[in-house]
């Protein structure tokens, strides 16, 4: 890709990887950690709700500090000060449930503070027309860590334990934050006038107030909340209406992600042919009917094609989501976007999650994914009959 010409994005994408790495080790051996000490999916479950908590509330507060600095130092730090913390979890955490959920909630606060910078700050290390391909390598990097990480994750944690995999999640973090020393300074253009309270309202109010990122953040809210029930749903569809086990799960969980590197790859010769915020719509569209289409046809064989389309489809929408938001916030302004981004998005599949467990002892889970798919359809139909969502205005000379 020609995008990675640019030494200071090229930079940007390495310490990523770098960084997926380790967290992928990281997920599974946390999740492994607190079941093997406690034999309780209760407090499982309460780890992710720590990290969820975390995103939803403190990332706009963080961001609204972060848009004032240099958003290079706090991209350096945030991996550094991540590097000791996940150490300990091993050391630490381990012998005490209540260190552990610290651990991980300090963890989570740096992980808020780090990725919507990461995301604000790409138009600054690529030109305008490259934006779209620079976020379509960034999702494929992550897709890409997916499929290859993961699957290693469980081998490590598996062979010699939860400890050393952690070791290695924070090894990952300081190669990542010494690569990413060398980015140059991304300082806010201008300083914000507004007091803190102020910044964190406007970051949430940006969201509401500009015409094109409130339809489609909207219509992403809209579909995001029907949409995610395979996040809950999926190993649910598997073992108990397929009949495939936990290994016809991973194997639809591969073919999505294998869908999405392919639509990674693809994304940027499509929008030489459709506009950016068309793209956004269709994608989102085509999307719903493919998940609906796992409820009007639960086989398994379908089931895989279904998914595969479905990753796709979903860097179809994702990436220009990511174009629409960075394109129409001013520079100053873009960590917090993304932070209430990020928190919007994340209440959005929380409602989709708690909606999917709710129904699928009602209905059963094709049933669910046919009646979410329909929902995520018509939110992006609906936008798309109503005017879609408007292109940036060209900047003046």
């Amino acid at each position: 890709m020609k995008v990675l010409r640019h030494q200071a994005f090229a930079r940007l994408i390495l310490a990523y990887l770098v960084s997926q790495a380790g967290s992928r080790v990281h997920r599974v051996a946390l999740l492994v950690l607190v079941y093997l000490l406690t034999q309780n999916a209760l407090w499982v479950s309460l780890v992710l709700g720590v990290q969820l908590l975390g995103t939803v509330v403190f990332s706009p507060l963080l961001s609204a500090w972060a848009d004032t600095q240099d958003r290079k130092r706090l991209l350096v730090w945030s991996d550094l000060l991540r590097a000791p913390l996940v150490a300990l979890i091993p050391l630490l955490g381990a012998k005490s449930l209540p260190l552990l959920l610290l651990l991980v909630f300090l963890m989570e606060l740096l992980r808020d503070l780090h990725d919507p910078i990461q995301s604000a700050v790409v138009p600054d290390l690529v030109p305008e027309e490259e934006v779209d391909e620079a976020n379509s390598l960034i999702l494929l990097a992550d897709r890409l860590s997916e499929v290859l990480f993961v699957g290693a994750a469980g081998v490590l944690v598996a062979a010699v334990g939860p400890a050393y995999a952690f070791y290695l999640d924070a090894v990952s973090y300081l190669a990542s934050g010494l690569l990413l020393t060398g980015l140059p300074p991304l300082r806010p253009q201008r300083l914000p006038k507004a007091g803190y309270l102020e910044r964190v309202k406007e970051g949430l109010g940006h969201l509401l107030r500009h015409p094109t990122i409130r339809r489609a953040v909207g219509t992403l809210f809209a579909a995001a909340a029907f949409g995610s029930v395979e996040t809950a749903l999926g190993v649910v569809l598997a073992i108990k209406w397929l009949g495939v086990g936990s290994a016809g799960f991973g194997f639809m969980e591969a073919a999505m992600a294998l869908g999405a590197i392919l639509g990674g790859v693809s994304l940027p010769y499509l929008l030489k042919w459709v506009q950016r915020e068309r793209l956004f719509l269709l994608g989102l569209l085509s999307f719903g009917l493919f998940e609906a289409s796992v409820g009007l046809f639960p086989v398994f064989a379908w089931t895989l094609v279904a998914f595969f389309v479905s990753g796709f489809l979903n860097m179809a929408f994702i990436v220009p989501a990511r174009s629409i938001l960075q394109l129409n916030t001013p520079q100053e302004m873009r960590g917090r976007i993304f932070a209430a981004f990020s928190a919007v998005m994340n209440a959005a599949m929380l409602l989709g999650t708690m909606l999917g467990g709710a129904l699928e002892g009602a209905i059963g889970a094709p049933k669910v994914f046919l009646l979410a798919g329909v929902m995520v359809a018509l939110a992006a139909g609906y936008t798309l009959l109503t005017g879609g969502i408007p292109a940036p205005k060209p900047k003046e000379a």
